[in-house]
């Protein structure tokens, strides 16, 4: 998922015109968007512009149980490459699809969003059956533009088998992670791998962490940006960065040399312990091998009574403001929000729902489920960041890695950060 805002020129509108041409499997007029007479009853086609690939197979499925029951309309699925470009480009001209899915931790869309482009969906009876607590995070600016349906989140992979014949229990605390290490590298056994040649994966972590164990990080980096504050203002902000550092004292000899690919097939092969990634990784490594015993666990707080997740919308479902059709449009939007469906999709997906009532049936999964359930989340932090902002900050901390100068990491965030709202 991207987060960061782009400006669009008239060249770059130009530039992603052709792509639209050249790759959407149906257009935003004409035929398309309009209606027919046959036999009394209006025909009417929609267009449902979404942005996963790995999605289309479950959508067109559900699209077709939405034609039996509303014969009168056809939708038609568009996923192209580049799905978040194409949409704000053609929402920018003014030929919107008449439904789609976004993400509204994403800053193109919020900016689009609160230019008035998407309908305003705030206390909407859409939202009704959404946990609340999600409802809660997915807003901009205190309002809904988008009907959460599926999430994502990260975690801590574990190796059940190596966990069981060691005796080890789950980790609740930091510090109980540490000990867990330190003993499943006495019996010989690396305790975790690191794909440290990927900066991404190196973001999602230190994003997920400063969430999860700095307090008010949000607020804090946003006075940073302001001009108002430094990182170094924060007491805390160094024991975190050591942190961060200490845990590759428990990985395998060539963090920095191993990627994503390289990390999960060895934590598939038994090579490791433990492994932090998101829940997207659970197909990949039962398919690489189908006999390991594994699951997850939430990423440990300092303290337990502080247990809580990342989250973020990986599927949600909005209306364009000036959308053609938009009573067939509703009832596409409410068919594919209600509990049957979204049932479908996740079982489907395996990803956690945003809708209440709606069960996760992938068992790795239980003890994040619980966390998400009982409304123990947060938001991503980057999701407010400038462009550029999160790549910055995966370098500058592999580059932490790499040399262990606290300092100087902490200086460089400072200059990655600091002031960084009030520059053009």
């Amino acid at each position: 998922m991207k987060t960061s805002h782009q400006k669009w020129t008239a060249a770059a509108l130009a530039s992603l015109l052709a792509v639209v041409t050249g790759c959407s499997g149906s257009s935003g007029s004409g035929e398309q968007e309009g209606a027919t007479k046959s036999g009394g009853s209006e025909k009417v086609k929609l267009e449902f512009f979404q942005m996963k690939a790995d999605a289309v197979d479950i959508d067109n499925q559900l699209i077709k149980t939405f034609q039996e029951k509303y014969p009168n309309i056809t939708v038609e699925q568009n996923n192209v490459p580049n799905p978040e470009n194409v949409w704000t480009m053609r929402v920018s001209t003014n030929d919107a699809p008449q439904v789609f899915t976004h993400y509204p931790h994403n800053a193109v869309f919020q900016q689009m969003s609160k230019e008035g482009n998407v309908v305003d969906l705030t206390n909407d009876p859409l939202l009704a059956n959404v946990q609340p607590a999600i409802v809660e995070l997915s807003k901009i600016d205190g309002k809904n533009y988008v009907v959460p349906v599926a999430l994502a989140t990260l975690g801590v992979y574990y190796n059940t088998k190596v966990f069981n014949d060691l005796g080890l229990k789950i980790p609740q605390t930091y510090d109980e992670l540490i000990k867990t290490a330190e003993t499943i590298k006495a019996a010989g056994i690396t305790p975790f791998y690191f794909h440290d040649k990927d900066w991404n994966g190196i973001r999602q972590e230190v994003v997920f962490k400063m969430g999860l164990m700095l307090p008010n990080i949000e607020s804090s980096l946003d006075d940073v940006m302001k001009g108002k504050a430094h990182i170094t203002d924060r007491a805390d902000m160094k024991p975190f960065a050591q942190k961060l550092y200490e845990m590759r004292k428990y990985s395998q000899k060539d963090a920095l040399g191993t990627g994503y690919d390289d990390a999960l097939r060895e934590f598939a092969n038994g090579k490791s312990a433990m492994w932090f990634t998101g829940i997207w990784a659970i197909k990949s490594i039962k398919q690489a091998n189908p006999n390991l015993e594994f699951a997850m666990f939430p990423m440990p707080p300092e303290k337990a009574e502080n247990a809580k997740t990342q989250v973020s919308v990986d599927t949600a479902i909005g209306l364009p403001a000036n959308g053609k059709h938009k009573e067939e449009a509703r009832k596409f939007v409410e068919f594919m929000v209600s509990k049957e469906s979204v049932q479908r999709y996740v079982d489907f997906g395996g990803y956690p729902a945003a809708i209440k009532g709606v069960n996760n049936g992938v068992k790795e999964l239980t003890t994040l489920n619980s966390l998400i359930e009982a409304g123990k989340v947060y938001p991503t932090i980057e999701r407010l960041w400038p462009a550029g902002v999160n790549a910055d900050v995966g370098k500058a901390t592999q580059e932490l890695f790499a040399t262990g100068d606290i300092d100087a990491y902490l200086q460089k965030l400072d200059s990655i950060f600091y002031n960084k709202l009030n520059k053009k």
